[in-house]
């Protein structure tokens, strides 16, 4: 235990208190918020300590009043009076929230009030350790970084909390991809298979650097079966003229019937866009008035289905044995390059492929780390993603499945989603976005909710249930293990242009040397 004191505790009308100290600092003695600090109770033969999180602060200087500040700035006198270390009437108050009750080595809420006049001290790593939740060996847990303020401790949570699902948010810059890169390094130690659905070519560099593999949808021998899609996704892909006939999507969705429930009851174990066009001209036949108009109905159908073979997206999909040998170690699925709704089949096919085969258990467990959340489970309206990402933070602990929902504006993303990850790494967030986590903030205090705006980059409130982080506290984020792993950086478009400029001036000058 520390041996210096930083403060006493005071009594005053409100405090102390159950739920808060106020706490008088000694001279030199400095605290940050979110700081832990601990406080021995007298009773009897037992070792009771009181662990209290710094919640803000205040100096109280009589001599420097709006009244007399004024006086002397208008006979243009100086300051003098004693410093605070000389002084009785100037000190500086800190309120802390009380958190955590160690009764011996039991951890339980505070229920033994704290005593006036009690010594405060910097919390120990111990202390921290148990207080926060964490695992305090490095070896069977998940080191994402170390705290920010108190005594230097090292932030790793236990394993288990992958299980529980994590949501990582912040402004673009913030830093949540690279902490998102730590965390990966870290599930990487575990032998975890990793997938990343990656909007903005971000993790690539990362999973090759870890021996993983990076597939673009179309190219690389990737793709998937249009049996993994529902007939609703189906239609929503179509053409847009092909959509305005509902002549042309009843032939779809027939054939598209048929094959799924030969699918459903085991008679196939999937289907192509290509097993679709054979069942066309029989489908046109069926649904057609006459038999003429069948033949030019099949032929619009088809003409129009085959749109989707045109950027190789959908094929034979994978084999299980693919799969397997795919996700491990880690996979980067590079989707910067699909359209809206192209991003939005492919992850809902994929995401419904992965959850089908680890159910049967056909592959391994794994961790879906889904970027741009918001735009698969948006909040207040629907989209193809929507119900299976919900399924996978709800039920997926129960069969090893994993995720990691990430995004830049929690504003937009569904919050009965965020709420069942368990886990959450805040970073920077403009204000207009402080509501949008009230819902997870967990015992986050409204100081550290306000501070948010202002975190600096790398620099995160991490927060959690009780049985992942059990009280909220700010966390530098550990630099990344695996070298040049960055990905989705911002061009530096000011040197590009000073480079093309000067390009076009050794143009124009060579011109006119040619002229002469």
């Amino acid at each position: 235990m520390s041996n210096e004191s930083i403060g006493t505790v005071i009594s005053d009308l409100e405090t102390p208190s159950f739920e808060t100290v106020r706490i008088i600092l000694k001279t030199g003695q400095n605290v940050k918020p979110g700081t832990l600090v601990r406080i021995t109770v007298s009773s009897g033969d037992v070792d009771c300590r009181l662990i209290a999180r710094i919640r803000s602060a205040h100096e109280h200087n009589p001599n420097e009043g709006p009244e007399d500040i004024k006086v002397r700035n208008t006979i243009g006198l100086p300051s003098d009076y004693p410093l605070e270390e000389d002084s009785t009437i100037i000190y500086r108050i800190a309120e802390a929230e009380l958190i955590e009750e160690m009764v011996d080595d039991t951890m339980q809420s505070p229920q033994t009030l704290p005593q006036s006049g009690a010594e405060v001290y910097i919390a120990e790593k111990d202390a921290i350790v148990k207080t926060l939740g964490l695992e305090d060996d490095e070896s069977n847990g998940l080191k994402i970084g170390e705290t920010v303020a108190g005594t230097s401790t090292d932030i790793i949570l236990k394993r288990e909390v992958i299980q529980r699902h994590l949501f990582l948010c912040g402004t673009t810059g913030s830093g949540k991809s690279y902490a998102m890169g730590v965390i990966a390094e870290e599930i990487y130690k575990h032998k975890l298979p990793i997938i990343f659905i990656d909007t903005q070519d971000e993790y690539g560099k990362l999973v090759k650097s870890l021996g993983g593999k990076e597939v673009i949808p179309g190219k690389d021998k990737f793709n998937i079966r249009i049996s993994s899609l529902t007939e609703s996704e189906l239609i929503n892909l179509l053409p847009a003229a092909m959509k305005q006939s509902d002549l042309q999507c009843d032939v779809v969705g027939k054939v598209f019937g048929e094959l799924h429930t030969k699918k459903a009851n085991q008679e196939i174990s999937g289907f192509t866009l290509s097993d679709m066009l054979e069942r066309i001209p029989d489908a046109s036949t069926e649904l057609a008035a006459k038999s003429g108009d069948a033949t030019r109905l099949a032929g619009t159908v088809e003409r129009r289905l085959r749109t989707l073979l045109y950027h190789n997206i959908f094929g034979d999909g994978l084999e299980v044995e693919e799969w397997c040998e795919l996700i491990y170690p880690c996979l980067a699925i590079n989707c910067k390059h699909l359209t809206a709704t192209q991003l939005q089949a492919i992850t809902t096919t994929i995401l419904r492929e992965l959850q089908e085969l680890r159910r049967d258990g056909l592959i391994p467990p794994y961790v879906a780390v889904i970027d741009e959340a918001h735009l698969f489970v948006p909040e207040g309206e629907g989209s193809p993603c929507k119900q299976i990402i919900r399924e996978g933070v709800r039920i997926g602990r129960h069969h090893g499945i994993a995720m990691v929902l990430m995004t830049q504006s929690p504003v937009d993303i569904d919050k009965r989603a965020i709420r069942q990850c368990n886990t959450r790494l805040v970073f920077a967030l403009e204000p207009d976005q402080l509501d949008a986590i009230r819902g997870v903030r967990a015992d986050a205090s409204e100081e550290m909710l306000r501070s948010l705006s202002k975190m600096p980059q790398g620099t995160c409130l991490l927060s959690g249930t009780y049985e992942s982080v059990k009280h909220s506290i700010p966390v530098n984020i550990r630099e990344r293990e695996t070298l040049d792993s960055e990905g989705g950086s911002t061009p530096d478009i000011f040197n590009e242009m000073k480079e093309h400029w000067l390009d076009e001036e050794d143009n124009l000058k060579q011109g006119e040397d040619n002229d002469a």
